[in-house]
């Protein structure tokens, strides 16, 4: 499918993908309880999702929960999805899906130079200000 955006001057034509993690960004999260206790949908992340699905985003869900526990959930919720924890047609050798944005709750982005980075990460805490 054709990306209806089209990519930077210099970046790939192929779908754009966009891995999304499932506890603290897709559904509400505290922190762990049990593998029953699923928070509920965020609703900006669910609007989001939408959009770029209509923009031609392929989306991956992924999470250290199951398919099997994820699925149902996002179905219900009507969340869209393509895969979850996936193993895609254009597999890595690796766990880690190929994406060109990885939207994750405990993600800390790599600046360029690592010492700087120390300091941030060292006192990172969630969005919700968990640890």
């Amino acid at each position: 499918m054709a990306e209806l955006n089209p990519p930077p001057s210099g970046e790939s034509t192929r779908q754009a993908i966009i891995a999304v993690d499932f506890d603290g960004v897709i559904a509400n999260y505290d922190g762990w309880t049990e593998s029953s206790v699923i928070g509920p949908p965020r609703g900006d992340v669910v609007e989001a999702l939408i959009a770029l699905r209509s923009e031609g985003w392929k989306i991956i869900v992924y999470s250290c929960r199951s398919a099997e526990e994820i699925g149902p959930y996002m179905t219900q919720n009507r969340i869209p999805f393509d895969e979850i924890n996936p193993s895609p047609s254009n597999p890595s050798k690796g766990t880690k899906p190929r994406a060109r944005v990885y939207w994750d709750d405990r993600a800390y982005c790599y600046s360029g130079n690592a010492v700087d980075d120390l300091e941030k990460i060292r006192k990172f805490r969630t969005w919700s200000g968990r640890i």
